[in-house]
């Protein structure tokens, strides 16, 4: 089904008796993929609809061939989920703060390598550089795209500042104590979008698949991705915004402390500081761009005049 040595393998599985499975490799260090196949597992047995892995004949939950962990799973046959309507973007969420809240009771056993939470701090700073970086660089250009975003970079490097004064000020207590990690942080799926819930073909439960970005970070990771893919291709609705945000909060209620790391990281421009770190702007027209750059944007105010404008927090003063 997929063959690419930089990422990943994937082959489909039919045995003689009609049993289906999925042998997959990300070619990852054996230590990697055991953390994403424990977790898994644990998934499952907490009562999560997740493809489970399949143990080896000595209870292993992946197996070594050329240098690289190879992991057989249970097929998911049925349907992709869908992702137009708010119904469906509500669905997905339910299912998000039900894998969120589940997975801050997992225990690993010892022999796991649990990989610490980001260092937030470090992450902001670095990307806020990248942006001050590609306005150097470009300062001469002309073309229509350049112009577009050096008219917005002023704007997002102006939020990056206000998202860093808000963290520095919420994390200090917690950010590095590694024994808060369990309150502060949940296992984030890393890519969880419509393409990677599955609703199974007769009982038409949602099933999450391919959790390769596992791993422990803020809920905002996998709540501004499933509303990027969202609104792809239309402007920014705060309705819609706002009716996810409390969707999950019903579904996983967070901390005043969780809560502001939450809004803080919904407020940095990580979308628009990734796609000119990783120059997705090239491969678009400067139309698409333009309309890209301003739901970003229109996110950013929504989250800022809604939350730590009438809140009273630490981010005071006019955008």
């Amino acid at each position: 089904m997929k063959d690419d040595k930089k990422s990943s393998l994937v082959v489909r599985l039919v045995t003689e008796k009609h049993l289906e499975y999925a042998l997959k490799s990300l070619f990852l260090t054996p230590d990697r993929q055991q953390f994403i196949t424990q977790t898994e597992q644990m998934l499952v047995q907490k009562g999560l609809e997740v493809a489970a892995p399949i143990p080896t004949l000595n209870g292993e939950l992946s197996m070594i061939y050329k240098g690289a962990p190879y992991v057989l799973y249970e097929w998911i046959d049925g349907k992709q989920a869908q992702l137009h309507h708010p119904d469906h973007l509500g669905a997905i969420v339910k299912m998000m703060a039900k894998f969120h809240h589940i997975s801050r009771s997992l225990i690993f056993p010892p022999h796991i390598k649990i990989e610490a939470p980001p260092d937030r701090w470090k992450e902001y700073e670095q990307r806020r550089q990248t942006m001050k970086h590609w306005l150097r660089k470009h300062k001469n250009s002309e073309t229509p795209i350049d112009d577009i975003i050096k008219d917005y970079i002023p704007f997002f490097c102006k939020i990056a500042k206000k998202a860093l004064k808000g963290l520095r000020k919420a994390s200090a207590s917690y950010e590095h104590d590694i024994r808060k990690v369990y309150t502060c942080e949940s296992l984030v799926h890393g890519d969880l979008h419509h393409c990677n819930v599955i609703y199974r073909k007769g009982t038409g439960k949602p099933t999450m698949i391919d959790f390769e970005d596992v791993r422990y970070d803020l809920p905002s990771k996998d709540l501004l991705r499933i509303f990027s893919m969202y609104k792809k291709y239309t402007p920014f609705n705060k309705k819609e915004f706002i009716y996810m945000m409390k969707t999950y909060e019903r579904n996983n209620p967070l901390s005043p402390e969780v809560k502001n790391l939450v809004y803080i990281d919904m407020l940095f421009p990580h979308i628009f500081e990734r796609m000119l770190r990783k120059k997705i702007y090239k491969k678009k027209s400067a139309q698409i761009i333009k309309k890209q750059i301003k739901r970003e944007k229109d996110k950013a105010i929504c989250v800022y005049q809604n939350y730590f404008k009438q809140k009273g927090h630490e981010m005071e003063g006019q955008l």
